[in-house]
């Protein structure tokens, strides 16, 4: 398939080049396109936006483990137990319905972060 793109050859020294294999990595970008948009002096991805995005899956990863834990408290309510022991399993439901609800408020939270700073 014919293209109108060139191909450039260019030389940098090992530590520049490393360099730019670093930056190329951190904004997840090749190092043809880094250099694209640094020639073109287009926007470069933000390194917090990844983070960020990352600590979301993080967060719902925990979230997710959170509610198969509460899951298999309910199923272990199924089974006859002692009052005490019910009141306990009672209690760490709650605490674990509590933790859900702040790890959403807090993904939510890094979520809107993010969309204000791309506004």
């Amino acid at each position: 398939m014919a293209t109108n793109n060139r191909r450039l050859l260019v030389t940098l020294p090992e530590a520049e080049s490393q360099r730019l294999d670093q930056l190329a990595d951190q904004l997840r970008l090749s190092r043809s396109e880094l250099l694209r948009r640094l020639l073109m002096n287009s926007k470069l991805p933000d390194q917090r936006t990844f983070e960020a995005s990352q600590a979301i899956l993080d967060l719902l990863k925990v979230n997710a483990d959170q509610a198969r834990l509460g899951n298999l408290f309910k199923l272990a309510l199924d089974e006859p137990l002692s009052a005490d022991l019910l009141a306990k399993f009672d209690q760490l439901i709650s605490d674990i319905t509590a933790t859900q609800n702040a790890l959403k408020d807090l993904v939510r939270e890094i979520d809107s972060s993010l969309h204000h700073k791309a506004s």
